[in-house]
């Protein structure tokens, strides 16, 4: 097989869909990963992200398995509870406005010009 260039293609690059609505009668820990691939959760974008272990693996290995009545009550705080109190709305990170760095960027440069008006001063008062 030959490709153009040394790196094989991936599929992480690919937009994920979600899975099946929160109210979903027997969840799993791949629906709630879904959640959050998918951008439902509100914090990432809609793209797969290939995972080292997948969610609920852990407690797979410990012998305590989550339950369907966690993952639901996982994968309702992360999709309608998380963002409940937040000041943002849930697709925040889709809409990309974060107002932050205009702030922080406008504050240096307000600043700057103090201080330079400042030491404009000082020399001509001299």
């Amino acid at each position: 097989m030959s490709y153009d260039s040394d790196v094989p293609p991936h599929l992480s690059a690919q937009r994920a869909v979600p899975p099946a609505p929160v109210d979903a009668p027997s969840p799993n820990t791949a629906m709630l990963k879904g959640d959050i691939d998918s951008g439902r959760s509100g914090d990432k974008v809609e793209v797969f992200d290939p995972g080292m272990a997948m969610l609920g693996t852990c407690e797979e290995a410990g012998g305590n398995p989550l339950s369907p009545k966690d993952i639901a009550r996982a994968r309702l705080a992360e999709i309608k509870d998380r963002w409940r109190l937040s000041p943002r709305k849930p697709g925040y990170a889709h809409t990309r406005v974060d107002p932050t760095l205009a702030l922080y960027v406008g504050f240096i440069g307000a600043a700057g010009v103090g201080l330079s008006a400042a030491i404009w001063l000082a020399r001509a008062a001299a």
